[in-house]
């Protein structure tokens, strides 16, 4: 049998993951942070005490508050508590803090303070997705909820194929919106590989996965079918030959918009190399090309 050193908790701040829909995610170590801090904030008091009361819990400090709103002198408060030797565990509705989810101001506040921070590590949405996404690229980018503006969605989707954006971009998404955002990213991104997941870890978990277009059509049904319901959070890849085909088209489109206003060749290419990332020297063959043909 395999024995392993049992590690206590260091008195401090702790960064609790807690389940996004299945309470058996909790683990041993969260368990005993939340039984033993001096104090649990938490985004909603009343959730994480159904979260207790649902694992069974018995806990020795209170529960306080802290969410998007907490002000400057209630973070204070809490880190002179931590620095006069409290431990306190940060906690959010589900996942882990900090993780598009208040907290971070908290934690940058107790580290400036001298405060030893110890992460308790669990559940999140975004690796969750990740590890079933069969997606082969190592690198990605997380980007919280996806933009509500159209012209703010269009413009984060447009950098998808800038030669320096990783491979895979996940973003949150609301079931009110989840239609509109996968019809933009069809749009856009026909070719994308999509993985779009539907409560995970809860019990209607469900995962829809495909180009865009086809996700986007396997959305709409089960929209229709079950109403906008549920939490969405969802995962674009797209290969490096399909951003380059997409940022080729791009930058030729911009190239041949400054050839026709007269802009020179060379400063054509200058601008068209420098805003797409592509080779200038590339950029300013075709521009010769074009020019050639047409005049």
């Amino acid at each position: 049998m395999i024995r392993t050193k049992r590690q206590d908790l260091p008195t401090g701040l702790w960064i609790v993951a807690t389940p996004i829909g299945n309470l058996g995610d909790m683990s041993l170590r969260a368990q005993e942070a939340l039984q033993t801090a001096d104090v649990i904030l938490c985004e909603d008091t009343r959730r994480t005490a159904q979260l207790l009361s649902g694992l069974h819990l018995t806990r020795t400090g209170k529960l306080e508050r802290l969410d998007a709103h907490a002000t400057r002198s209630h973070i204070d408060r809490w880190v002179d508590q931590l620095k006069d030797g409290a431990s306190i565990a940060l906690v959010t509705d589900g996942g882990t803090p900090g993780i598009s989810d208040p907290g971070s101001s908290f934690v940058a506040a107790a580290r400036l303070g001298g405060v030893r921070i110890t992460p308790v590590p669990g559940p999140s949405a975004v690796t969750a997705l990740l590890s079933v996404a069969g997606m082969s690229a190592t690198d990605f980018q997380f980007l919280g909820f996806f933009p509500r503006k159209t012209t703010e969605g269009q413009e984060v989707l447009n950098q998808l194929t800038q030669s320096h954006a990783p491979a895979i971009t996940i973003w949150y998404e609301s079931p009110k919106r989840i239609r509109k955002t996968l019809e933009l990213l069809a749009l856009n991104h026909p070719e994308a590989q999509v993985v779009a997941a539907k409560e995970l870890t809860k019990v209607f978990e469900k995962f829809f996965s495909g180009t865009s277009v086809q996700v986007r059509n396997q959305v709409v049904i089960e929209t229709e079918t079950e109403g906008e319901l549920g939490e969405w959070c969802f995962a674009v890849f797209l290969p490096t030959e399909v951003r380059r085909s997409e940022q080729s088209s791009d930058w030729v489109k911009a190239l041949h918009c400054l050839l026709d206003a007269r802009v020179l060749a060379s400063e054509a290419a200058r601008q068209v190399s420098q805003h797409f990332g592509a080779p200038k020297k590339e950029v300013y063959e075709a521009a010769l090309k074009f020019l050639g043909k047409k005049y």
